[in-house]
């Protein structure tokens, strides 16, 4: 058998056996195999994500003055990127905001032993989602942002920083907006501080 004639039934046989080796598209093993493809480029994408995060998106801020909320997206476009990543950012502060302003309110309630009531409970819930959804974000501030590049896209990487002073501002206003809170929260010392604290910090 000539050299040429061997490699032609070596590369024959070879194309046999991956056939035969491959499985028919609808069988179980067909479909385990595509997940299995699907798993390791999910994989494949987390690992090429990990080897391009900066080192301070890792870490969690500690600020007892601050809230933080970080996110990464990526896009073809660099300022796309850029604007998803800062959209999910600030949908997080919103709802960390929120959950904030519930157990203040529920905190003050407590303290001035009137928490005990469903219908209070409720409106403390309704409050909180509001404020997560609804709530104006003016005065957080983008902490520290970076881009860089991944595979064929952008990725972008977001920290947002939101005063606390700023959120005893919406917990206050959340506050005075319903008689059925303001009512059951204004004999307790930690509001009239938290009232103290907000008239001084205007005088700043």
């Amino acid at each position: 058998m000539t050299l040429n004639r061997t490699i032609f039934v070596c590369s024959a046989l070879a194309l046999v056996l991956t056939a035969c080796s491959s499985p028919k598209p609808g069988t179980p093993e067909f479909v385990q195999k595509k997940e299995e493809e699907q798993q390791k480029a999910v994989v494949k994408t987390v690992e090429q994500s990990l080897s391009v995060t900066p080192a301070w998106y890792t870490k969690n801020p500690v600020d007892a003055t601050s809230i933080f909320a970080k996110a990464t997206e990526a896009s073809t476009n660099r300022q796309m990127a850029v604007d998803k990543a800062m959209h999910l950012a600030r949908k997080e502060l919103a709802q960390q905001l929120g959950a904030r302003v519930s157990a203040k309110i529920r905190d003050f309630a407590t303290e001035s032993g009137r928490a005990n009531d469903d219908d209070f409970q409720m409106e403390i819930e309704r409050v909180g989602q509001s404020v997560a959804l609804d709530v104006n974000l003016a005065g957080y501030v983008r902490e520290n942002d970076e881009v860089v590049a991944e595979g064929g896209k952008y990725r972008a990487f977001v920290l947002l920083r939101y005063p606390v002073g700023e959120s005893n501002k919406v917990v206050a206003n959340q506050v005075k907006k319903s008689v059925a809170l303001e009512s059951k929260v204004k004999a307790s010392k930690a509001w009239q501080d938290l009232e103290q604290e907000i008239e001084a910090a205007k005088k700043k």
